[in-house]
């Protein structure tokens, strides 16, 4: 737990303090969360009961001055002295033409992954130059789309991708900035289904064998691609960050074992994102301003120690940007006891909606947004609980698995049919991993900030789920039509 340690503030001039110790961060719902005068919890300035009725549930409800927040203090504590920075807004966490305008209109550049994401990040009006992408099995569709539009680096993930790379770049008449993806071999303390950088991973070029080198002697014999630097990326929702200590250790001492068998001078050093976030009251997550303190510190350590000059240092932040920006607020419909058992309330929702508990066994916290009767109080995101709630209740979805959870044995005060329930801290990989299953519509985003609201993502209906169908003998012999044929974003 990072509890009183002592910190380094950040100032946007550069300059870094030792300040007093303080706690991690207190969110849990979005900064401008509030009770309002009629008990009901208040997001940005809108009353969530009026948000149902404006808007139906299950509904996304995005805070843009929370979003804003997290990307300035990035923007803040990673000014240093004696190294540049870039911060890259990680885009699978929650990826819609709004949300990357958003963080474009904050200064942060961002990653895609897939052809699908890097076409909503131009389409939203983002740089290409400003674009990173990423993937561990971009087709050649993928990597042309990538070329056609001038991207800004390749975040390059295997011998096959590199080749593919050359070899339209070289058709195109163009050299284009890469950057080879690292496995470190280096486990982060989080579910193994987001652990990224240990050497059986899937990702990347491992030390193993000698295969990172040999991926860098191939980039640097390479006709039409420039080795701009490494990354690496060891997993997601991190608490225990003194692992970036030891990954910047590795990175740089792999840096500095390339300047010396292959006679180059690598300076741009991208250590990935997985700042950990608050989902419970008892999460204790790094703070922006801690972890910036500790890649500084790292950075200013390693470089020395490993005789190499890293000029610049880039961050993925995702999560840590657009997670605790986020609620989702359900409908209770039936509540159901099975006596000295369980009790459970059903809401609207579910595994559409959030697959995370089911596929990784997420924890979240919720309230009841239209009778916050046991809450003192909501201040810089964290509620303050009055007198203990009695009734212990399981929150379920709609759908037709016994896993289809959301919160297991949460603790609220009595629930009934029609109460709105809000989920805290969804606004990372609840609608970007969102399905149609049962087919369910997707659910719409909200945007709020000082008291207004308005549709980020519409909702689907009942049309949208069978737009693409065909009947059962139309159309069967035509063929499909190709992702990629119709690519243009303006």
């Amino acid at each position: 737990m990072l509890i009183g340690i002592i910190i380094l503030e950040c100032l946007s001039a550069g300059v870094r303090i030792k300040l007093k110790s303080r706690k991690g961060p207190e969110m849990l719902l979005p900064i401008t969360s509030t009770i309002n005068q009629d008990g009901n919890i208040s997001i940005g300035g809108c009353d969530c009961v009026r948000l149902k009725t404006s808007y139906q549930t299950p509904l996304y409800i995005v805070d843009i001055t929370t979003v804003k927040k997290q990307c300035r203090d990035y923007l803040d504590c990673f000014v240093f002295p004696d190294f540049g920075s870039e911060i890259i807004y990680a885009s699978k966490a929650f990826c819609t033409i709004p949300m990357c305008q958003l963080v474009r209109s904050e200064g942060l550049s961002i990653d895609v992954s897939t052809g699908g994401e890097l076409y909503t990040v131009l389409k939203s009006g983002f740089e290409p130059e400003k674009i990173y992408f990423h993937g561990n099995n971009k087709s050649y569709e993928e990597i042309k789309f990538g070329l056609d539009y001038r991207v800004g680096t390749f975040i390059v993930d295997n011998f096959e991708e590199l080749e593919t790379i050359d070899e339209i770049a070289g058709q195109k008449g163009l050299k284009q900035n890469i950057m080879l993806r690292i496995t470190p071999g280096i486990k982060a303390h989080t579910h193994k289904y987001i652990q990224t950088g240990a050497q059986e991973s899937k990702f990347g070029f491992g030390f193993h064998s000698g295969i990172a080198m040999q991926a860098v002697k191939k980039a640097l014999e390479s006709d039409n691609v420039i080795l701009t630097g490494l990354h690496a990326h060891i997993g997601s929702q991190i608490f225990n960050i003194e692992v970036y200590d030891r990954l910047i250790d590795a990175m740089t001492g792999f840096v500095g074992q390339v300047n010396a068998n292959q006679g180059v001078m690598l300076k741009h050093l991208n250590i990935g994102g997985g700042l950990g976030i608050r989902y419970l009251p008892d999460d204790r997550p790094a703070t922006i301003g801690e972890f910036a303190e500790l890649v500084h510190d790292s950075l200013r350590k390693n470089t020395k120690k490993h005789k190499v000059d890293i000029e610049k240092i880039y961050i993925e932040p995702g999560r840590s940007i657009i997670g605790n920006a986020g609620a989702t607020l359900y409908e209770a419909g039936t509540v159901k006891q099975i006596p000295g058992i369980k009790n459970y309330i059903s809401v609207d929702g579910g595994m559409s909606d959030n697959i995370r508990p089911v596929l990784y066994q997420a924890k979240y916290n919720a309230y009841i947004a239209g009778r916050a009767t046991n809450i003192d109080k909501i201040a810089g995101g964290d509620a303050e609980i009055g007198a203990p709630a009695e009734n212990k209740y399981t929150i379920v979805g709609k759908h037709c698995e016994s896993g289809d959870l959301i919160i297991e044995d949460i603790m609220l005060p009595g629930v009934k049919k029609g109460d709105l329930i809000l989920v805290g801290a969804t606004g990372a990989y609840c609608y970007s991993m969102s399905s149609n299953y049962n087919s369910q519509p997707r659910s719409a985003v909200v945007a709020v900030e000082d008291g207004k609201s308005w549709i980020w993502v519409e909702r689907q209906s009942y049309e949208d789920l069978v737009a693409k169908d065909r009947r059962l003998y139309e159309g069967g012999s035509v063929e499909s039509e190709s992702l990629f044929s119709h690519h243009q974003y303006k």
